[in-house]
């Protein structure tokens, strides 16, 4: 559960006029609702020779499991059902021979087949204490840790028993797939997207600055709406309690909630093994690290919830999370397979009947009528695959017992193996995808530096894995399903057959994909060849990686799903998205609610600022216009004209190639052909080939827009940088210089990505949508440092194409959940609830407006549209995926040309 912000916009009797807006805070879960309850009385209970034995009388499992009784929401006071639970239910249990309560890293990994090396560091991989604000740990007394039921140090005992058990159960999977990935498989197709040395790189772990970083967990946080939530930012678990209000009701009395919330912190791991090293030199790391999902909606965020559900069940084996903390705030709780009856009459376990993707994608079990874009909704939809998954793999599979513990253990870590593999190459932010293809296997080829497999390269891959290109339940799920296909099928599993594992992804609506795309492909930047392993592997002995004594023969040839199991997911064209004709945009330019999203807004780790001085929230007047100076929440009213409903709708305001580099009228390119100099000035270059005085940018036309005669510019010759066939293949947008006569001229790449927004220039004869470079130098005479984002702010990176409209980093895409047939996303929202439509800061995007714009300027913004259950959006027509670089152009998207005027 975490805190977003929202804006509620009516949407009963909605217009282009102004209409009111209100920012609040809110939780997800709706945690405000918790009745009150009477003060419980100190449940004791005398226990003799506890001292030196470490153990603690704990509660093992939720109130309602151990006592057997359904608590009922509202029927008995809390503290009376907890008495009656406590009273007769404590256990006995090992907790730590520590002084205190936090544990060292250990962890054991094969280095053969058979021989394991193990680690055990002085850095602590978690510690317990009280709250955020009392940070003190309870301590032990003569080696026990027996504490009266109820206290506080009670609580943290719990807490610090059940993340100590998941801890060790994560350890236990991680060695498993290590060793199978590594040096067990029987068919080694697919090179392994983990991590090959995990003792060196440290990686099987959080990191922060190079050393291990100790998760701290706090037991009794108080809260004012109670909740749970880990923080990536910080590394923390926070569990909530409320004394005054709710004297007997803590979060961390549900250990599912424990084993969710700890589930968060796996995901971060497994998400960051690639891009963190601790000590072991020559290996791939990258400044920044991944999150599976932004502050707020979208689907990789769904997906983070999703996996940390499946944490709960793969512990306990039990498909209900928070059966006592969430019927405690709601009166109910997740259930995780269809056949639970918590679920809605139109959910079972029958064909059809799955909660499948997108229909599902707002259920609330707890609220059915109610349509809710809320990240822990969509994401039961993948935990209901996963717990699915798991229960066909155990009826399915051979293992090692017949006993039920066993084979839970076992299917689990099966399932644990497929998602440590997807979230690692979903990740990686070196874009190396695997350590085959890392310098240290550059024994073989010395060139590795400049390849890169995923996430388009080192540089851009923050952008791509996050913004461009990000996880969603399209994405996760073909990566996914080539590791079940690779890992499961052709090796672990032979009777889960690939039909087998396609049919249960069609049942959730997941078979979204087309191909599984083994062949994979990549960039060599230094060359800009595209490559795949048939182009790469000859670098190799024996057309075949080899790496630390495992020898991989890499699939060379694509395999493609098989369409007869196509049921029930519905894929839609792109071509269906348009823009709403009568209500193309739905404005926010209220000082307070654009403050408050700004004051969250972060990129790559860092606070996003507007440009002081030339844009700000002062300069907004709640007029639902858009203004010179203001800083405008924007969202664009798309429209579904298709028989089916899109799921997972995004929309880009990024950067991309769409404009055609030229040297003033001469269209000559400098010497290299790979770049031309931007001068900041109108002073001549001669030196060289090099004739003219400006790098200009024209407009490519998309959607027979603009046409020639408005300044629109197309070609047919794909194979010369800069030209409008041809696409980015590094979407670098500035290389730091170029030496010309002793003087100093930032470059331009010739297909260097532009902002998207154009501006409608007029002179004498003739009317022109132009770059905005053009215009605010032969209209404005505006110097650089009148400009959005100037050199002041960027330094080398000023980009004076976005001098006068500028989408603020972070808040550049949006993201709807769904968009029902013939209908837009607020009306599909609305369906079934209120008229009042919530609109989050992830379905809008923020914009600058230079404050130096004339009223009555002419704007044209290309955004760019794709959906998850898209046909067309994430590969060719012959089936095969779209490379990485085809990403910075327009082939995935739909191109959606908005207009406006800035008006007084």
């Amino acid at each position: 559960m975490s805190e977003r912000i929202r804006i509620i916009k009516t949407l009963k009797n909605i217009s282009k006029s102004a209409v009111a807006l209100s920012g609040v805070l809110f939780l997800t879960s709706g945690c405000n609702n918790i009745a009150e309850v009477n003060q419980a009385e100190s449940i004791t209970r005398s226990v003799s020779n506890y001292a030196d034995t470490g153990e603690a009388l704990i509660y093992t499992d939720t109130p309602t499991q151990l006592s057997s009784q359904t608590y009922t929401y509202g029927s008995t006071s809390t503290s009376a059902f907890l008495s009656l639970v406590y009273s007769k239910n404590l256990e006995r249990e090992f907790v730590t021979d520590n002084d205190l309560l936090e544990t060292t890293c250990t962890f054991e990994q094969y280095i053969s087949s058979s021989a394991t090396s193990n680690e055990t560091t002085s850095n602590k991989c978690f510690l317990v204490a009280n709250s955020d604000t009392e940070r003190d740990s309870a301590q032990s007394n003569s080696g026990s840790w027996k504490y009266d039921a109820g206290t506080d140090e009670f609580y943290q005992v719990n807490l610090y028993y059940h993340l100590n058990k998941i801890l060790e159960r994560y350890m236990d999977s991680l060695q498993f797939a290590h060793k199978t990935v590594h040096f067990s498989s029987t068919n080694p197709k697919l090179p392994p997207a983990t991590k090959y040395n995990f003792l060196d790189t440290d990686s099987y772990w959080l990191l922060q600055d190079g050393s291990i970083d100790t998760l701290k967990a706090y037991a009794n946080t108080d809260m004012e709406s109670i909740n749970a939530f880990f923080s990536p930012a910080t590394n923390t678990l926070s569990f909530g309690v409320n004394e005054e209000k709710y004297p007997t009701f803590r979060m961390v009395q549900d250990p599912t909630v424990i084993y969710h919330e700890f589930g968060h912190t796996l995901v971060k791991v497994m998400m960051n093994q690639r891009n963190v090293s601790s000590s072991f030199l020559g290996t791939d790391i990258h400044p920044y690290q991944s999150d599976l999902g932004a502050a707020f909606y979208d689907e990789a965020g769904a997906i983070n919830e999703g996996i940390a559900d499946f944490f709960s069940y793969y512990m306990n084996g039990r498909t209900q999370v928070g059966d006592w903390a969430f019927n405690v705030i709601l009166g109910g709780y997740r259930p995780l397979t269809e056949d639970d009856d918590f679920h809605s009459a139109d959910v079972s376990s029958n064909e059809g009947e799955k909660l499948s993707y997108p229909q599902y994608v707002y259920y609330n079990p707890n609220f059915t009528t109610e349509n809710e874009e809320d990240v822990h909704n969509s994401g039961q939809i993948i935990t209901h695959y996963l717990v699915s998954l798991t229960e066909t793999l155990k009826t399915s599979c051979t293992f090692s017992s017949t006993d039920s513990d066993t084979i839970h253990e076992e299917a689990t870590n099966y399932v644990f193996l497929l998602l440590n593999e997807t979230l690692a190459e979903l990740g990686d932010l070196t874009a190396k995808g695997s350590d085959f293809f890392s310098e240290l296997a550059g024994t073989y080829n010395s060139n590795h530096e400049t390849i890169f497999f995923t996430n388009l390269n080192s540089d851009q891959s923050f952008l791509w894995s996050h913004y461009i290109n990000p996880p969603n339940f399209r994405k996760f799920s073909r990566i996914f399903a080539k590791n079940i296909k690779h890992h499961i099928s052709e090796n672990l599993c032979s009777e889960f057959s690939v039909d087998n594992s396609e049919k249960l992804l069609d049942e959730y609506g997941l078979l979204l994909f087309k191909s599984y795309e083994d062949a994979g492909n990549g960039i060599d930047t230094l060359t800009n060849t595209i490559l795949t392993f048939d182009s790469f592997d000859t670098s190799y002995p024996n057309e075949a990686f080899v790496f630390g004594g495992h020898i991989l023969d890499p699939e060379t040839s694509n395999n493609f799903v098989n369409e007869a199991n196509r049921n029930n997911t519905t894929l839609v064209s792109k071509e269906y998205i348009e823009i709403d004709d009568e209500i193309p945009s739905i404005l926010f330019d209220g000082q307070n609610e654009i403050a408050s999203i700004l004051a969250n807004l972060t990129f790559e780790g860092q606070n996003v600022t507007t440009t002081a001085g030339i844009a700000g929230t002062e300069y907004n007047n709640n007029n639902i216009q858009i203004g010179p100076g203001e800083v405008v929440g924007l969202s664009i009213n798309l429209f579904n004209n298709s028989n089916s409903a899109m799921g997972g709708v995004q929309l880009l305001a990024n950067d991309w190639d769409h404009m055609r580099l030229k040297m003033d009228v001469d269209e000559v390119y400098d010497t290299d052909d790979t770049y031309v100099p931007r001068t900041t000035n109108k002073v001549g270059i001669s030196a060289g080939t090099i004739t003219g005085s400006l790098a200009q940018h024209e407009p490519c036309i998309f959607n027979n827009f603009p046409s020639a005669s408005e300044g629109g510019v197309t070609d047919t010759t794909s194979t010369i940088d800069g030209n409008c066939s041809s696409t980015s293949k590094t979407n670098y947008q500035l290389d730091l210089a170029t030496v010309i006569s002793d003087t100093t001229y930032p470059k331009y790449e010739l297909d260097a990505p532009q902002p998207i927004c154009l501006v409608q220039y007029n002179d004498e004869n003739e009317t022109k949508w132009v770059s905005q470079d053009f215009f605010r130098r032969y209209e404005l005479d505006l110097e650089d440092n009148d400009c959005l984002n100037n050199p002041t702010m960027s330094g080398n990176e000023f980009n004076p194409n976005e001098c006068l409209i500028r989408f603020l980093p972070g808040a550049s895409t949006a993201q709807y959940g769904r968009i029902n047939s013939q209908s837009t996303w607020p009306d599909s929202i609305k369906e079934g609830t209120s008229n009042s439509v919530v609109y989050n800061s992830s379905s809008i995007v923020l914009m600058e407006v230079n404050k130096w714009i004339q009223p009555g300027t002419k704007f044209n913004c290309r955004f760019r549209v794709r959906h998850t259950n898209c046909s067309d959006c994430f590969n060719n027509s012959a089936g095969d995926e779209y490379g990485d670089y085809q990403y910075t152009g327009s082939l995935p998207f739909k191109v959606i040309d908005y207009q406006f005027t800035v008006l007084d």
